[in-house]
């Protein structure tokens, strides 16, 4: 057993509580239906461990999903005592990674950061390459405002200094989708078909945004080291290569202004190479297209688990990955050595394989 999942969640379970008493309480459907974050394995380490064990899951890395802005929000307020943002993050963080030590290795949790607490994350950023841990931090694409209803993408140039401490200090940025950008329908559509919309589609486009927003901005270019893990083979970005190439020709061939203009915007496929993606809902033609257009080293195997329940983020998605005629060492790359080599995680651990007795 020696699959790596670098794409699941957890929390801390005061955490986890109070924000399910908060969806409860609120009867806010904003971070999607309430049941996608009732799994008792969110703040359950040996649950995590005996899902892994389940379906032959060697190490686990922790990032924070769409929800996690709500939920240490909903945190902060609630307990014995309210908690600044820097303290609960700096709280959480700790708490996290000691469930590596809790479980031998198994539970690797990246350290979370939120860009507009610059401060908070600029420490976090330096724990997160000094503590121990796995070298890696999570972050959103993109970070609603609530008075004014805009999503500051990771370009914004206030997260600027965040962006260069981590190329700095050299960690993996592990980026999830904040579902807070809707492609909007008029009229709506009805029930849950605008969740339906927002996770199939939705999420998708916002991290195809967050990551040709970074090249547009000139902030890959500015912070060319970055090391950055996209979710669900990085939204339509695979397919969206091309087109990018023609729409610069086009630009540069229109006329003179058009021409100097273009000459300044960047080649989106020029930064392939700082891009990672995991295999998150990928079926075999869409891996394959990932394959070919960012490489078979920057793709690594991920569940979702446990937004994803086990049997379709982890059971299903090795039967696709594994019956995707992939060559062996594809194959063996994307279910550990990618993740292996971009993380540091050394060889694989001792593990006796129960999905497999």
């Amino acid at each position: 057993m020696t699959v790596v999942d670098a794409h699941a969640h957890g929390l801390p379970p005061w955490v986890q509580s109070a924000f399910l008493e908060w969806l409860a309480e609120s009867g806010s459907t904003a971070e999607g239906p309430p049941g996608l974050w009732s799994s008792p394995a969110f703040d359950g380490p040996e649950r995590q461990v005996a899902d892994a064990d389940l379906h032959g899951i060697e190490t686990t890395v922790l990032t924070h999903s769409s929800n996690a802005v709500a939920a240490l929000h909903a945190a902060a307020l609630r307990g014995e005592r309210r908690r600044g943002p820097a303290d609960t993050i700096a709280t959480v963080n700790d708490e996290m990674r000691a469930w590596a030590t809790r479980t031998g290795g198994r539970l690797q949790a990246a350290r979370w950061v939120d860009p507009r607490f610059v401060d908070s994350a600029e420490t976090e950023i330096e724990r997160a390459a000094t503590d121990g841990g796995i070298p890696a931090i999570s972050m959103n694409s993109a970070y609603l405002e609530p008075s004014t209803g805009r999503l500051r993408f990771l370009d914004d140039p206030a997260f600027a200094p965040v962006l260069a401490a981590a190329e700095a200090s050299g960690v993996v940025l592990f980026v999830h989708p904040s579902a807070k950008f809707h492609l909007g329908s008029e009229p709506p559509l009805p029930g849950r078909a605008e969740h339906l919309l927002t996770g199939a589609l939705s999420m998708l486009v916002e991290t195809t945004l967050c990551i040709t927003r970074l090249v547009l901005s000139g902030r890959l270019e500015q912070h060319s080291g970055l090391r950055l893990v996209f979710g669900q083979l990085g939204g339509v970005l695979p397919i969206a290569l091309g087109r990018f190439d023609l729409i610069h020709r086009l630009l540069a061939g229109a006329d003179a202004d058009a021409a100097r203009a273009s000459g300044a915007l960047r080649h989106l496929r020029d930064y392939a190479g700082n891009i990672y993606a995991d295999t998150h809902s990928a079926d075999a033609t869409g891996l394959r297209c990932a394959l070919e257009a960012l490489g078979e080293e920057r793709i690594l195997f991920g569940s979702d688990f446990p937004v994803t329940p086990g049997e379709l983020g982890r059971a299903g998605a090795l039967e696709v990955l594994r019956g995707a005629s992939l060559p062996t060492a594809t194959l063996h790359a994307i279910e550990s050595g990618n993740a292996r080599a971009l993380l540091g995680l050394g060889e694989p651990l001792t593990v006796r394989d129960k999905g497999a007795a």
